[in-house]
């Protein structure tokens, strides 16, 4: 079923960035997210000692089933038992059914409690903040496992110390996002962009990748970049100062409330024929409020930039993130058969090439086959055509869509688009 227009819709929380569930934002990238906390380092050295190779795929999932999170977690959870099923009907993987171990992030027991089960892969964190805070022991080169999150985008897992190599993601990075950004504001036909960011560690990390995206594009310049605290009360001259040169495009970078209220100052500061196309990282669509209360020719200028959260294929899953719940079991598996072993240091040598240069097929059974006739194949997944990078583990092309807003304060109108 074709869900375009699905827009995530659960109970939330705030965090520093955005829409929570007490741990994601509507499109993940909700977490306060600092710079990597030096207590989630990995070891250094490069001395790998495989997991026993039993024959039997063991896949752990970790996401949540109470708490906030639960409206996200469980219909992941469900659609990975479904397909759990589908690839043992299938043949499973190693003349073997796969199995899996379900631990609930929401509880709050950790990463260690399915290592301790001995699984060869796990799907998750969901959230961003668990990620930071747990990968350590998950992709130690010395006893680590395959590691995908489904929806877990922030910036600074681009940089995660994973000396293993065993971090995966199918969610882009938050970087990715910022190259849709980048995009949406030049397709405005400005040439001059101003730049209105939360000053705290995610902020600066979104700015920067976005100046550095902008910097590399023909024809199109930073004039300002503003950074602004959630202490301030008063953003009256953040908002004079990002409208000081008269940017052709300007872009909010926030969460939903102090996102929301420079919203607000930007509004107060234009007169309503002298409004430029403002647009807005998807946290800040959290804001209905702020939003229903801006004046309605403003409101008109704003557009929103947010990843895909539904499936890109007609025959793809409902929900939100499903897609990619699903396509991080099916990548392991298949990696898990051009390995020729459960082992998770194999199995990691062929997440991304799985992903990419060989035979597209768009189902676990299509790929299965080919691996089995001795070809390369290249996984198009109901999230997109991933394409992950050896580097980093991170899909180097993705879905987004962008969205405006009603007077209601509601995301409307999305258009998808990839990137890039």
């Amino acid at each position: 079923m074709t869900t375009s227009t699905a827009r995530p819709r659960v109970p939330v929380g705030a965090l520093t960035l955005g829409l929570a569930l007490g741990l994601v934002a509507s499109s993940c990238t909700g977490d306060d997210d600092p710079a990597t906390p030096t207590s989630t380092a990995v070891p250094t050295s490069t001395t790998v000692v495989e997991r026993a190779d039993d024959g039997v795929l063991t896949v752990g999932v970790y996401l949540p089933r109470t708490g906030d999170g639960a409206p996200l977690g469980e219909p992941m959870i469900a659609a990975l038992q479904t397909q759990r099923d589908v690839v043992n009907a299938a043949g499973g993987v190693l003349a073997s059914d796969v199995e899996v171990v379900v631990v609930d992030e929401g509880a709050a027991t950790g990463l260690e409690e399915l290592l301790d089960d001995n699984v060869d892969a796990i799907i998750g964190p969901a959230s961003s903040l668990n990620a930071l805070s747990q990968l350590a022991p998950a992709v130690d080169p010395q006893t680590g496992v395959v590691t995908c999150s489904p929806t877990a985008t922030a910036l600074s897992l681009d940089r995660y110390p994973d000396a293993g190599g065993f971090f995966y993601r199918t969610a882009p990075s938050d970087s990715l996002q910022m190259v849709a950004i980048a995009r949406e504001a030049q397709r405005t036909g400005a040439t001059t962009v101003a730049i209105g960011y939360l000053d705290d560690p995610y902020g600066r990390g979104l700015v920067e990748a976005l100046t550095r995206e902008i910097s590399q594009r023909r024809q199109f310049e930073v004039l300002a970049s503003v950074g602004f605290s959630g202490d301030e009360e008063d953003l009256s001259a953040a908002a004079a100062e990002i409208l000081a040169d008269d940017p052709g495009v300007v872009v909010v970078l926030g969460d939903a409330g102090d996102g929301g209220r420079l919203l607000t100052a930007l509004d107060a500061a234009t007169a309503a024929d002298e409004i430029p196309p403002i647009i807005v990282n998807d946290a800040i669509r959290g804001a209905r409020q702020t939003l229903q209360g801006l004046s309605t020719e403003f409101r008109r200028q704003v557009a929103g930039v947010a990843p895909l959260a539904a499936t890109v294929r007609p025959d793809g899953p409902e929900g939100f993130f499903t897609a990619h719940a699903i396509d991080c079991f099916n990548l392991i598996a298949l990696a898990t058969i051009a390995a020729g072993s459960d082992a998770p240091a194999r199995i990691r040598t062929n997440m991304a090439g799985v992903s990419t240069g060989g035979r597209i097929c768009q189902t676990f059974e299509q790929c299965a086959t080919l691996l089995q006739q001795g070809l390369r194949i290249d996984y198009d997944g109901y999230s997109g055509d991933l394409e992950l990078a050896t580097a980093t583990g991170d899909p180097t092309r993705a879905w987004f869509e962008t969205f405006r807003f009603d007077g209601n304060g509601a995301d409307i109108d999305p258009q998808r688009f990839e990137v890039p």
